[in-house]
């Protein structure tokens, strides 16, 4: 992935709700698809819904461990000023989550 890639600041694959507090995602990738690059710029957490394995690209190409998260888990992500990334589905099924932005 190009450092100079285009960042989206959808964060997911389709925007499910949105107020002056929140901002709710459904994120569904394929195997081996990848969210592209993307920007969090406030605190969010994700609800894991099925099993699945993802690895974190950062902007310069770098991946990180993959991570094998089960259904039902809750992940919190503190974002300090903003955070770029891409999420790739390393497994052999369907990824899917629901991001819950918490806007400033």
């Amino acid at each position: 992935m190009s450092e100079h890639a285009t960042v989206s600041s959808n964060v997911g694959t389709r925007l499910l709700f949105e107020n002056d507090r929140v901002r709710v995602w459904d994120l569904r990738l394929e195997p081996g698809e990848s969210t592209g690059l993307h920007e969090h710029s406030t605190d969010y957490f994700f609800v894991v819904i099925g099993d699945g394995t993802l690895e974190r690209e950062d902007p310069g190409g770098v991946r990180r461990p993959p991570k094998q998260m089960r259904d039902g888990e809750v992940h919190f992500r503190p974002i300090g000023d903003h955070d770029i990334h891409a999420a790739v589905n390393v497994g052999q099924t369907t990824w899917r989550n629901i991001v819950v932005e918490l806007k400033k």
